[in-house]
C-alpha cells in the first residue's frame, strides 16, 4: 500500500476519521481538518465558492530528484478552472507522497488552504461557513493529533509527478522558511 505518513512501530496508513477542529490564537483562528481520504476534493469544493483568481505555493521538503528543497510559486494567478486542473492532474502526488506541503490561497483573500505532509488541511478564511460545509458532509469536531513516533512516505512510484509538478510551472523559488519543514 502506498501512502503518504504512517505508524513508525508497525508501518501501517495513518489517516483521520473526517475530523475537524477549530484552533483559536490571539491573532487568528483557523480550521485543522483530518480527512479519511481525497484532500484534494475538498480543498476545491471550499475554492469553488470563492471569486478568486488563486495562488498555489509548492513547499519541496525533500527531493528524490536531486531538486533543491524550498518553497516553489506559482507565477501567476491561477483561474479556478486551472487550479482545478492542476491539483485533480497531481492529486495522488499530494495526497499519498510526503515529500511536500501544498498551499492554495485565494488572491482576493478570501481564504487560504494548507494541505502539508501530515494529511492536514489548515483552513484559513470562512471558518464557520467551512464548519457547516463539514457537517454536511459527515464531519464531526473532534481532535486531530498526529501519533509520535510516525513516518513519512517518498515512494520512487511519484518520481514522475515530482518531476512533473516541477515541469508543470517556471515556478518562483524561495529558501524553507522556518516552521516549513517540521
Amino acid at each position: 500500500m502506498i501512502f503518504k505518513i504512517g505508524n513508525l512501530d508497525n508501518q501501517e496508513e495513518l489517516f483521520w476519521d473526517d475530523l475537524y477542529e477549530v484552533e483559536e490564537y490571539p491573532n487568528f483562528s483557523r480550521l485543522l481538518i483530518g480527512c479519511k481520504a481525497r484532500e484534494i476534493p475538498l480543498i476545491l469544493e471550499f475554492c469553488k465558492e470563492m471569486e478568486g483568481p488563486f495562488g498555489v505555493l509548492h513547499v519541496l521538503l525533500a527531493s528524490r530528484l536531486g531538486k533543491e528543497s524550498g518553497r516553489y510559486q506559482s507565477p501567476y494567478p491561477l483561474s479556478y478552472d486551472e487550479l482545478e486542473l492542476f491539483l485533480y492532474e497531481h492529486q495522488e502526488y499530494f495526497e499519498r507522497d510526503g515529500r511536500s506541503h501544498l498551499w492554495v490561497s485565494s488572491v482576493t483573500g478570501e481564504g487560504q488552504f494548507i494541505f502539508d505532509n501530515h494529511n492536514y488541511i489548515y483552513a484559513y478564511g470562512d471558518i464557520e461557513g467551512y464548519v457547516s460545509k463539514l457537517m454536511l458532509k459527515g464531519f464531526s469536531e473532534g481532535e486531530v493529533k498526529i501519533p509520535v513516533p510516525h513516518c513519512h512516505n517518498y515512494h520512487v512510484e511519484f518520481d514522475g509527478e515530482e518531476e512533473s509538478v516541477n515541469n508543470s510551472f517556471e515556478w518562483l523559488y524561495s529558501p524553507l522558511q522556518d516552521g516549513d519543514d517540521p
